[in-house]
């Protein structure tokens, strides 16, 4: 996985670096809006295919079907790809990338494993936090040193910038964050399949391919983006309000139609906020602007699965141990009510396959069974509910950073100068590298 994430944060920032090194921002909203269009058409395809492989082949094949997607990617992309030389060698800020990198990973473990493997006030919780702040103060001084830091701190007086990158934090961390326990629901509380599941959420997919690729055409024509994020951002709100709403009764059709209208609020924000963060910063900070925007996009997604994950774990343990009764805990005996009192046991189906033959066995085993599904069912609506909850607070909050996002004029040259608004924001600029253009193919 740390593999898989080293190459998938190079691949995602290369993306959005290139569409601004050929395009200008006047352009580039169209190309954005394909771009994501594109990804959000694969992604229809994506959920279901792999909830069927998942279902009939085994896990193993989902990624057994990206190698040869990948080898047909990599020579596709050699041989297209126009590529620029640069005149100079940057100095890469190593230092301050691995304590970025370790002041992120020590307050992820912190989240995951408190309430879970330790307690809050564990010395491990503590010392994980306490070791993240050290990190992060590590990092910060040596960004100021750097001259070349990975992570320019100055560009947070941009106002812009700034807000961009706290509507993307805010975005992953309670719309991605809470989409990730949308297929646990389906799978568990509505005893649906992986198939199903992914068959479920694709019209989310649908409705950003539509708003993407429309919202991007807008832009160029319009030279306007923050109505846009506006409305998409009220888009995430309502459905994360219609979210908040689920239950065991709630029948499959009002969950798609909820994230049609997800998908259309994240198609008309999210390839915005790319280009928003690349118009308001000079032309040498491309590629920052667009890693920086990935990562608060990331780390927010990462965060809020985890801070949602200890929600569902609390919720669903207090309220199963409230829905099953003393009588049917003492029947099925302290080990098999600790293996149900686990939100995802369902998902493993030979193991719980397992703990139904053995209550099943049980005299009057089949009511009891029932009313412990029926426990589990319940519990498991009511953590998600409460992750919506949050999640729409989240949302809220991304619609508030929208509203009061400064909208700039978008350039007309790839690396113009900035508008005037924005410059007095940026701070302190060093001179641009001299950029050759390099268009034989292949680099």
């Amino acid at each position: 996985r740390a593999v898989q994430g080293i190459g998938g944060g190079m691949i995602f920032a290369s993306v959005f670096a290139t569409l601004g090194d050929i395009f200008s921002p006047a352009e580039r909203g169209k190309y954005l809006g394909l771009f994501t269009g594109t990804f959000s058409l694969a992604s229809i395809l994506g959920p279901t295919l792999g909830g069927f492989l998942t279902d009939h082949g085994g896990w193993r094949w989902v990624f057994y079907l990206n190698v040869p997607v990948s080898l047909i990617a990599m020579p596709a992309i050699w041989f297209n790809l126009p590529s620029r030389t640069i005149s100079r060698r940057p100095k890469i800020d190593f230092l301050g990338a691995t304590l970025l990198s370790a002041a992120s990973v020590a307050l992820l473990l912190a989240l995951v494993w408190a309430g879970d493997k330790y307690a809050w006030g564990s010395t491990e919780i503590v010392g994980l936090i306490g070791a993240s702040v050290v990190f992060l103060g590590l990092f910060i001084g040596q960004e100021f040193r750097h001259p070349e830091p990975i992570l320019p701190l100055h560009l947070f007086r941009n106002r812009v910038f700034l807000m961009s990158n706290l509507i993307v934090f805010t975005f992953g961390a309670g719309v991605f964050g809470a989409f990730q326990y949308l297929g646990l629901f389906v799978q568990t509380a509505l005893d649906r399949s992986a198939t199903s599941s992914g068959v479920i959420t694709t019209p989310q997919s649908v409705g950003v391919l539509i708003t993407s690729v429309l919202g991007g055409q807008l832009i160029a024509r319009l030279g306007k983006y923050k109505w846009q994020t506006v409305i998409g951002a009220g888009l995430i709100v309502v459905s994360m309000g219609m979210l908040r709403t689920v239950d065991v009764g709630m029948p499959i059709w009002r969950i798609s139609a909820t994230m049609f209208v997800l998908g259309l609020g994240f198609g008309m924000v999210l390839p915005t906020m790319s280009l928003v963060i690349q118009n308001a910063v000079p032309y040498q900070y491309l590629g920052v602007a667009s890693s920086s925007s990935q990562f608060f996009r990331q780390i927010g997604s990462v965060l809020g699965i985890a801070v949602f994950g200890a929600i569902l774990a609390n919720t669903y343990h207090s309220e199963f141990s409230g829905r099953l009764s003393a009588e049917d805990r003492a029947a099925i005996g302290p080990a098999i009510t600790q293996q149900l009192d686990d939100p995802t046991v369902k998902l493993n189906a030979g193991e719980f396959a397992v703990i139904k033959r053995q209550v099943s066995a049980l005299p009057g085993g089949d009511e009891i069974l029932k009313r412990a599904t029926g426990a589990q069912a319940e519990s498991i609506s009511a953590g998600v509910r409460r992750i919506f909850t949050a999640a729409l607070g989240a949302a809220v909050l991304s619609l508030i950073f929208a509203i009061a996002m400064q909208e700039l004029p978008l350039r007309r040259s790839v690396s113009g100068p900035l508008p005037s608004a924005a410059q007095a924001g940026d701070g302190r600029r060093p001179p641009e590298p001299v950029v050759v253009p390099d268009h034989s193919v292949g680099g």
